[in-house]
């Protein structure tokens, strides 16, 4: 069975299944899913918990070996197993799938894991633990969506948040869930139950967000240009190469330029990302801008596209971040008047 993480309360009330998988990108929400299965596993007597970290040394037979091992005498255990990266390995793989098939009387299966990428979720061992567990599959609130989590987050502890003061929050600390937390729990502190405002969050809460390249192509694909400068801005400060970040910048560039083309020879657009293999949650965000861009921006880009990568081979002079700078704003924002007389 495959819940997300809302659903586990609800779950536990039907029944303790011996074995659990809980995966997600965001480890506050991951210890929080863990945590709310551990306390259901307690009020059902499991009083006893032994806790692994799987990394590429585990050594899977030893675990196996002092399940098999148990006295009759023993009390009802939680055993929890952290995949460091997500990926077992094949003898992890195997063992996952003989525990899920096979567990133990009187002992529960916690298997931890960050997000597992769309390969390793068709491997047999995640697909045993969807079918013979129950898979919980804990979801991060979208960029959209966080001003909202934070809100009733700020809620549960007692705090109430100006308008103003929510969007900053969420601007400092977006991308890291944890350090929300941390943030909210100071201001808890800080506000002394008054209503939380914008002074109060620029005086108290740090800049936590953390980014990845990903999140920027999206943002200026999806022709969100604020977002998509300030997650820029954040790669930098935290010391990613330039390479990667034109790597992540280029990969889109080159689905725009390409979908381009074919719509230009007639191609209608829903049949060009089809064809393209364009993932269908990406697909509106390209469809904006290609409605976005014309033949004049669409040759711009790609000129730009080139020119950044020479700049940070140095095989041209400039500024690597600068000539990303204008890359995102050729992406996100190609009618802009201040680019629309810019030449490549």
């Amino acid at each position: 069975m495959k819940i997300t993480a809302d659903k586990i309360t609800s779950q536990l009330s039907k029944g303790l299944s011996p074995v659990w998988f809980i995966s997600g990108d965001q480890p506050l929400l991951v210890g929080e899913a863990v945590d709310a299965v551990r306390a259901g596993a307690r009020a059902e007597g499991f009083d006893e918990r032994e806790s692994h970290v799987a990394d590429a040394r585990f050594n899977w037979d030893k675990l196996l070996g002092g399940l098999d091992n148990l006295s009759l005498f023993a009390n009802r255990k939680i055993v929890e197993v952290q995949l460091a990266t997500g990926k077992p390995g094949r003898e992890g793989g195997a063992a996952i799938v003989e525990l899920a098939a096979n567990p133990p009387p009187d002992t529960l299966f916690i298997i931890s894991s960050p997000k597992l990428d769309s390969s390793t979720a068709k491997t047999k061992w995640a697909k045993t633990l969807a079918s013979d567990g129950v898979y919980v599959e804990v979801r991060s609130p979208k960029p959209g969506q966080l001003p909202g989590w934070l809100r009733g987050r700020l809620r549960d502890a007692g705090l109430e948040c100006d308008n103003e003061a929510l969007e900053l929050l969420a601007q400092r600390v977006e991308g890291n869930l944890l350090a929300a937390q941390q943030e909210i729990n100071k201001l808890v502190l800080l506000a002394e139950g008054q209503r939380v405002t914008a002074e109060v969050v620029q005086r108290s809460v740090a800049d936590g967000s953390r980014y990845d390249v990903f999140q920027l192509a999206d943002a200026a694909i999806g022709q969100d240009v604020t977002r998509a400068v300030r997650i820029l801005y954040g790669l930098r400060s935290e010391g990613v190469a330039p390479e990667l970040t034109l790597w992540a910048l280029a990969r889109e560039t080159n689905t725009l330029v390409s979908l381009w083309a074919c719509v230009e020879q007639g191609t209608p657009p829903g049949r060009a990302m089809s064809e393209a293999r364009v993932w269908s949650s990406k697909q509106p965000m390209l469809s904006r801008a290609l409605k976005n861009h014309d033949q004049g921006s669409i040759r711009k880009l790609a000129a730009k596209a080139s020119l950044t990568d020479r700049i940070i081979k140095g095989a041209s002079p400039g500024l690597p971040w600068n000539a990303l700078l204008e890359l995102v704003l050729l992406i996100a924002r190609p009618q802009h008047p201040v680019l629309a007389g810019y030449e490549a």
